[in-house]
């Protein structure tokens, strides 16, 4: 096996790992052939003109292959990053759905293939529209690229800045599933309190057959109003992303 031939098959196991968890990617809508075909034409494009080195000598099969499994678990951290903005996302739109009364509605995501609130299928799709408009896909590929500039073949440091990093996304993730739900579900808290003081001053009404409808108009009226902000946020959010993914080249690498 040449080197040529060594260098080819690293960078298709770094694209493997991405394609398997990066979103959009990672979709699987799209046939495994295809996706197949694309990481091959994608590696031997990159092949010609990325710099690849090993910090060992890859001269036996056994070397080989574990070279290949660390180049698919690299690629696969660095859109797992990416994915976990977008389960923020999808764990706002659940916290929203929860108290709108979507709680029980569920839909099948083609995409990651898994059942999803209401709300937070509309909130990922918006995410992932900003996403693409903003071409964070074409980022994870450049950093694909100037991964090989700072982490060498069997070279990747998983040390505790590496779990420090993870850890701090993970807060982070759910620090912005907070900030995103939070707007809606004071709006229907101060609803619900409405709702509370109309029951007490006419217990006529049942406010359990009026509650669900007016919690419904209200979460999404509040949703249209503080779109413009939303999108701001997303925004604001993927470049946060960016960053995050810059320090976790560095955490990986020597």
């Amino acid at each position: 096996m040449t080197l040529t031939l060594g260098n080819f098959f690293m960078v298709f196991g770094r694209l493997t790992g991405l394609f398997i968890s990066a979103p959009i990617f990672s979709n699987r809508q799209m046939p495994g052939r295809i996706k197949i075909l694309i990481i091959i034409l994608l590696a031997g494009v990159m092949t010609s003109f990325v710099p690849i080195t090993s910090v060992v000598v890859l001269d036996n099969p056994a070397y080989f292959i574990a070279a290949l499994i660390m180049e698919i678990f690299v690629g696969y951290c660095m859109g797992f990053l990416a994915y976990l903005i977008f389960s923020a996302i999808q764990l706002a739109g659940q916290l929203m759905d929860t108290q709108m009364g979507f709680g029980i509605v569920n839909v099948l995501d083609p995409e990651s293939g898994t059942q999803i609130p209401l709300m937070g299928n509309f909130c990922y799709l918006l995410a992932l529209l900003i996403y693409l408009v903003l071409d964070g896909h074409h980022y994870l590929l450049n950093a694909i690229i100037r991964s090989y500039q700072i982490i060498p073949v069997m070279g990747a440091n998983l040390g505790s800045d590496f779990v420090e990093l993870f850890m701090d996304v993970t807060v982070y993730m759910f620090v912005i599933a907070v900030q995103i739900a939070a707007p809606i579900i004071i709006t229907l808290m101060i609803t619900n309190v409405a709702m509370g003081f109309i029951a007490r001053t006419v217990p006529q009404m049942n406010v359990f057959i009026v509650g669900l409808p007016l919690n419904i108009m209200a979460g999404l009226g509040a949703l249209l109003v503080l779109m413009p902000i939303y999108i701001w946020f997303m925004s604001v959010m993927f470049a946060k992303f960016l960053e995050y993914l810059d320090a976790l080249l560095l955490a990986m690498g020597i």
